[in-house]
């Protein structure tokens, strides 16, 4: 019986393989031959990686080839191109940003990335079957971000939003042999450029190690912290103190002390009409460790205070000087004390004002030359004041008096009848090393010898009637050993000039060398840039070059 279902299993099976011999197929099949595309650097120039500064521009010029002809870029070749560029770096702590810098088979961009290493891809996509082809290069990216000349303004195509430029030329950077600027370089690193007006951009020196300090931006509706070195948002508005205050509403932002002294420095705020203090000390190796304290008080009323302070005092002597707008007059709080007070009285038969009862309101002020230079910073402080429409230059020594001394208002001098449009006054910079300082009003820039009794004359005028100068800066630095041992670059003798035009909606700063004894410019060169808002604040970028 088996082998009768074996031999019949075996014909069924040679009768099926005879039917399939026969079988003849009539199907229709197209067999399309695939596209072939290549990506070629052979003959381009092209590195096999590349080394760059922040915001350089990378020019890449691949070859692609279409079934072995070349693709120019006019060609209608169905390819598309996509270049990206990603960090190196993968893991804890690694940027997983994948930005689109390109859409052409040429490359041209600006490469923003903070400091780091990262890939730039091409992919290029066939159309019609989908089909990808990949080519990837390293690129090295190191920040230029030490040292320079910040700008703090206000942007013209989201007002209320601030953001910062950064100025690199042989002028403001110690060694550099080239000329760059960057713009909105807070929002093209942090994605979203800083909410609220910008009130003051300062760079704190705690550490004489790079990367260590931060930038601090205020604004009137928040202060955050930048690193120095890459503009990465490090602090928010809370991370700066101990008790976050209920209310975020600065209006100032200062330092005080002249940095020599270690542990008797601090940082001020001024928010929601409070004042705090951080004390830090100096090091060469720590970056800052320390925050805000609780809110400074009185015994009695405190008025609205103008957003100021005495930044380069005897820190041995005060912990911070504040200007009571209300009731006119100068406050102290001693070193590591919370509590504000009056100075000492004064004594009228030596001091030129009373800075317990001044009768005046703070309009602007700088600080400048003092009873010394170099290490041992120990400038004054020059206070432009109204009474009605008088307008004064109060001359305060907080530098070698102590809250006792009887003759702190060192100077007063009337200004109406020798400075000219002083009442439109927009801008003020005392000189550290000359008896002048600057104020501008509309487009002019004004030179007063202020102990000369000679009247100011007009330093500079900006190329256009239309440009309103907003703010002027002297470079200078409140730190005494940075500042004595030279790092400052044309320290004294090189001024900022920022103006902004109403009508075309456009921002400047010019740059001119001084005399710095008499404050005349230096016409024959100069530095100009454009600045997409407007300048509220400037200052130098602290580095141990």
């Amino acid at each position: 019986m088996n082998k009768i279902q074996i031999v019949g299993t075996m014909l069924v099976a040679l009768t099926l393989l005879c039917l399939g011999a026969c079988y003849e197929d009539k199907g229709n099949y197209d067999y399309n031959v695939l596209d072939k595309v290549s990506i070629d650097t052979v003959g381009t120039g092209m590195l096999s990686e590349y080394a760059l500064m922040r915001f350089d521009t990378l020019e890449l010029n691949p070859e692609v080839l279409f079934n072995g002809r070349k693709v120019s870029d006019g060609a209608d070749a169905p390819l598309n191109y996509l270049w990206t560029i990603y960090s190196a770096v993968s893991g804890s702590g690694a940027n997983a940003v994948i930005d689109t810098i390109g859409n052409a088979r040429c490359l041209k961009a600006e490469i923003n990335r903070t400091g780091g290493n990262y890939y730039v891809q091409l992919v290029v996509t066939n159309r019609n079957d989908k089909i990808r082809q990949f080519m990837r290069i390293p690129v090295s990216v190191s920040e230029v971000f030490d040292g320079g000349w910040m700008v703090f303004y206000e942007r013209n195509d989201i007002p209320g939003t601030s953001d910062l430029a950064l100025i690199y030329n042989p002028w403001t950077k110690l060694h550099a042999n080239y000329n760059r600027y960057y713009t909105n370089v807070y929002e093209t690193t942090n994605g979203t450029p800083l909410e609220g007006k910008p009130i003051r951009c300062l760079d704190i020196a705690v550490s004489l190690a790079s990367g260590n300090n931060y930038v601090g931006l205020c604004t009137d509706r928040t202060l955050v912290g930048v690193s120095e070195n890459g503009i990465e948002k490090a602090m928010t508005f809370a991370d700066f103190f101990h008790n976050v205050p209920s209310t975020e509403s600065p209006t100032w932002y200062g330092e005080h002390g002249a940095g020599v002294m270690s542990g008797q420095n601090s940082e001020i705020v001024i928010n929601d009409n409070k004042v705090y203090t951080n004390t830090y000390s100096f090091s060469n190796t720590e970056g800052r460790t320390t925050r805000f304290g609780v809110a400074k008080f009185a015994n009695g009323e405190i008025g609205t205070l103008a957003p100021w302070n005495a930044e380069l005092p005897n820190t041995l002597n005060y912990g911070v000087v504040v200007y009571d707008q209300t009731y006119h007059k100068f406050r102290y709080a001693a070193y590591n004390d919370a509590r504000l007070q009056e100075f000492g009285e004064q004594d009228a038969n030596v001091t030129a004002f009373d800075v317990n009862n001044t009768g005046m309101n703070f309009v602007m002020a700088d600080w400048g030359r003092g009873i010394s230079q170099g290490m041992n910073i120990r400038p004054y402080d020059y206070i432009v004041m109204s009474k009605g429409n008088e307008r004064y230059l109060a001359v305060t020594n907080f530098a070698s008096t102590t809250p006792e001394s009887t003759n702190i208002g060192v100077g007063l001098y009337a200004l109406n009848d020798l400075c000219p449009d002083i009442l439109n006054i927009s801008s003020f910079a005392a000189s550290h090393v000359g008896s002048f300082v600057y104020y501008s009003a509309g487009h002019r820039l004004y030179d007063f010898a202020y102990d000369s009794n000679q009247p100011a004359i007009v330093a500079w005028e900006a190329p256009s009637a239309d440009e309103t100068i907003t703010c002027v800066r002297i470079m200078k630095y409140y730190h005494g050993t940075v500042y004595g041992y030279g790092l400052v670059p044309r320290a004294d003798n090189l001024v900022h000039i920022a103006t902004w035009n109403e009508t075309t909606h456009e921002g400047k700063v010019y740059q001119y060398l001084i005399n710095p004894a008499s404050g005349l410019l230096k016409m024959d060169s100069h530095y100009e840039y454009s600045i997409p808002g407007c300048v509220k604040d400037m200052a130098w970028k602290f580095s141990m070059q």
